[in-house]
């Protein structure tokens, strides 16, 4: 029976023993499998290495804008009628003065014609008084001659004073039909003022029942068709100058010290970011808005290069600052962001970190995060460089 138990207890230390001597071996197996992968790790040589400094520059700041044309009219009606037709239609390329839509102008004639003949009524009036006046004229001198001829006879005691007082009296109604006579054609010139007064608004309303373009330029937008009613005052067409464009942008107030009339600034379009130009600043709205606390920047834009309604930047000198800046032979695009290869200090290990980056001035980029003052970035060669390769850095 001992001989049994001796016998067991041995085949049980033996497994035991089997057990550590694979447990042994494969652990021996792992270390040597991680020594092989360390192993194989490539090896890049000659790697020229930059430590990454803040650098001082005037800083850049940039603000949103939309692009908009210079000049601008939404083209309204000044009197009320529905329209008989209209004459262009979104995308109208029109002259100065060009007919773009006309109102019914039946009620405007039928006021004209009448406002003509209340003139021409005035005018026969007037030609009556005047007659009148001619008449009253002459007869107020033949009343002033009889009565000087009265007096002296009166002197000489040729007609009794009867005689006299009838004759002053016909001189005193003379005066009187003559100054009648020259107040009737006082009237009569100003109804003949009014009258021209009401056919001249009538064929100003006449004219304005043809709405015309106030300048030559490209009909953006049309509000209304054919049948509509006009409103005087409701816009039935925006035109625009496509000439001449400029970006609206709104800018923070903290940046009111750097930007006035005449300031240079890079404007970019989002449709063409990689063309960016140069512009001055226009106009600047003086108001703050107290909600978004920003104010407005206007500057033209080059001829030809936006459309109306366009995104874009405008970027401009904010103060003088430091920036953490790359060379940019430094970067590489790695899919759609950009990045750049740093190499540890301690393990020479070229790591792919993503950045973001900022305004570009001379050969280097700002670089606004992804690595932090101090990086080591590699600079060449950054065709043979991948994530996690190891590196021998240029002395």
């Amino acid at each position: 029976m001992n001989g049994v138990m001796k016998k067991s207890s041995f085949g049980a230390w033996a497994a035991a023993a089997a057990i550590l001597w694979m447990a042994a071996g494969l652990s021996a197996c792992g270390e040597k499998g991680k020594q092989g992968a360390a192993v194989s790790r490539p090896v890049v040589q000659d790697v020229e290495v930059v430590v990454i400094r803040p650098v001082p520059r005037e800083t850049t700041a940039e603000a949103l804008g939309t692009v908009r044309a210079r000049t601008t009219a939404a083209v309204a009606p000044q009197v009320m009628g529905r329209l008989t037709g209209v004459a262009v239609s979104e995308g109208s390329v029109v002259a100065a003065g060009a007919l773009l839509a006309t109102i019914d102008d039946t009620t405007v004639r039928a006021h004209l014609s009448s406002a003509e003949g209340a003139v021409a009524e005035a005018e026969a009036a007037r030609e009556e008084a005047d007659r009148a006046i001619s008449q009253a004229e002459a007869g107020n001198t033949l009343a002033e001659k009889t009565f000087e001829r009265f007096r002296k006879l009166l002197e000489g005691k040729v007609v009794t004073p009867q005689e006299f007082d009838e004759v002053e009296m016909r001189r005193t109604v003379a005066v009187k039909e003559l100054e009648r006579a020259q107040q009737k054609r006082v009237q009569v010139s100003a109804k003949i003022a009014q009258a021209r007064g009401q056919a001249d608004a009538a064929k100003a309303m006449l004219a304005w029942a043809r709405v015309t373009a106030p300048f030559a330029g490209v009909i953006v937008e049309k509000r209304a068709d054919a049948g509509s009613m006009a409103v005087p005052g409701v816009p039935l067409f925006v035109l625009e100058d496509p000439r001449r464009h400029r970006i609206e942008a709104s800018v923070s107030e903290t940046y009111l010290p750097f930007l006035k009339v005449g300031t240079p600034v890079q404007g970019i379009l989002d449709a063409d970011p990689g063309k960016p130009f140069s512009a001055v600043v226009t106009e600047i709205v003086p108001a703050i808005d107290p909600i978004s606390r920003t104010f407005t920047v206007k500057a033209d834009l080059p001829a030809g290069r936006a459309r109306s309604g366009q995104s874009g930047k405008v970027r401009f000198a904010a103060g003088k600052g430091t920036v953490l800046a790359v060379p940019k032979r430094a970067i590489t695009r790695a899919g759609s962001v950009d990045g750049v290869f740093t190499v540890g200090a301690l393990d020479n290990v070229a790591r792919l970190s993503m950045i973001t980056l900022g305004a570009e001035f001379d050969d280097r980029v700002e670089v606004l995060s992804g690595i932090e003052d101090g990086a080591r970035v590699a600079l060449s060669p950054i065709d043979k460089l991948s994530d996690g390769a190891r590196v021998e850095v240029r002395r």
